[in-house]
């Protein structure tokens, strides 16, 4: 779990940085991070612009001062800090920078802001607040982590941990490979240079400053590139022919009814079956693209509303190739026809990465030291683990109300397939 979606995310910065001259430094630094994942991390994400503005652009005369605080919420963002040791174990505070919202509506209390810590280890997520005395564990290998109906119920968890791992190396595998090959040239990245990058660590280092600049026009060219490339690469194909064989044959394990089937048929439906899918794909992308040039598209997405796109990245990456300082500052400017006039609404992200290779250690919560959902569904005072006074109660609350309501379904199938008549089937006379 862990491990996939970091990999992805990561895949969507490589994606972005391109390959020219510049932007290949940000590319092979990344890909320097999946293979060395062992760091510690801060950053803060917010949103920026003309957010108070919003309620009176939408005709609304006056806000509330819940709403207030939200938006008041929104643009302080939060804070995120911690440690990975790799990319599938990492601990993480995660602090609301404006916890008004959380205080008024008697969701947090006390001298510090609210926060909230998490720990991923080997598919278990730990979630507690400072307030808790005990974190709400989620197993990600098992049938129902979050306590609502799942279709691996019943499944072995091993086996299921087993296809997890599997999926995610065949995943992070294909990522490394197809997306340090990639193609698309930015039209505007820039190195500014070497400069001094102070660490929240107190160190300091020389980093290669690498800024990027992206706008509406750029982002459609880089989707028709990348379309147009995945359909045609025979890495893409390999790995969407991998990927459906390997969740087959997992079906086909769980489920006894679907039947076995051999390798090489799993292999060749699989073929057939992406051949065909990339084929559509690569006629739509022909056809479409003759329609719809860039300059169309937004064209059309102006008429729609959509005035002004800006998206500003700066990687800042050390001697060793890894990438200490990423920014990312996103403006949208748009208008509807409901509103009275025209916003800019961001999203600003600011991380630093330091102490590779000996990230700050941590302890993997013991066994008695966290509560699942089954815990608490068996237990009713186990709830008191989570403060009244804090907002893991009330989430606590709602997954244990969801694994409630399933039990209570599986308790109605069980009757109902107890009342079930049998089937007879009638036998011919002789």
């Amino acid at each position: 779990m862990w491990k996939k979606g970091s990999a992805l995310l990561l895949a969507g910065m490589l994606v972005l940085t391109g390959c020219a001259n510049e932007a290949s430094l940000v590319r092979d630094s990344i890909v320097a991070s999946i293979d060395k994942p062992n760091y510690d991390f801060q950053g803060t994400l917010k949103l920026t612009g003309d957010v108070e503005k919003l309620p009176a652009a939408f005709g609304e005369t006056a806000v509330d001062k819940e709403g207030q605080a939200f938006l008041a919420a929104l643009k302080a963002g939060v804070t995120a800090k911690g440690s990975q040791q790799s990319l599938q174990n990492a601990k993480f505070q995660l602090e609301v920078n404006d916890d008004k919202l959380l205080r008024d509506n008697k969701l947090w209390t006390g001298d510090k802001k609210a926060s909230v810590e998490m720990i991923a280890a080997d598919n278990k997520v730990y979630v507690k607040s400072p307030l808790d005395s005990k974190y709400l564990v989620i197993d990600a290998t098992s049938s129902n982590p979050f306590g609502g109906i799942d279709s691996t119920e019943g499944v072995d968890p091993a086996k299921l941990k087993a296809f997890q791992d599997k999926m995610n190396d065949l995943t992070l595998n294909f990522i490394k490979k197809y997306v340090s090959q990639y193609g698309y040239k930015l039209a505007d990245a820039k190195n500014l240079g070497v400069e001094k990058v102070t660490l929240p660590n107190g160190d300091k280092v020389d980093a290669t400053h690498v800024a990027i600049k992206i706008d509406a026009k750029e982002l459609v060219k880089m989707f028709f590139f990348t379309a147009n490339d995945a359909v045609a690469s025979q890495d893409v194909k390999k790995f969407a022919i991998d990927f459906m064989v390997l969740t087959n044959t997992f079906a086909e394990e769980i489920d006894p009814e679907m039947g076995k089937t051999t390798e090489a048929e799993k292999r060749a439906l699989a073929e057939a079956t992406i051949s065909e899918g990339m084929k559509s794909a690569k006629q739509w992308l022909d056809e479409t693209g003759k329609i719809y040039t860039p300059e169309k598209i937004v064209e059309e997405l102006k008429k729609e509303g959509f005035q002004n796109l800006a998206w500003n990245l700066d990687f800042y990456v050390d001697s060793a190739k890894m990438p200490v300082h990423q920014k990312s500052s996103l403006n949208v400017t748009f208008q509807t026809k409901d509103m009275k006039q025209a916003l800019t609404i961001g999203l600003e992200a600011d991380q630093y990465a330091y102490n590779f290779g000996k990230a700050t250690k941590y302890d993997i919560p013991a066994k008695d030291a966290g509560l699942t959902v089954e815990q608490l569904y068996k237990d009713e005072k186990a709830i008191n683990s989570f403060s009244d006074k804090g907002f893991m109660r009330p989430f606590a609350q709602s997954m244990l109300e969801q694994y409630k309501w399933q039990k209570e379904l599986e308790a109605e199938w069980e009757e109902y397939d107890a009342e079930e008549p049998a089937v007879v089937t009638p036998v011919a006379p002789k």
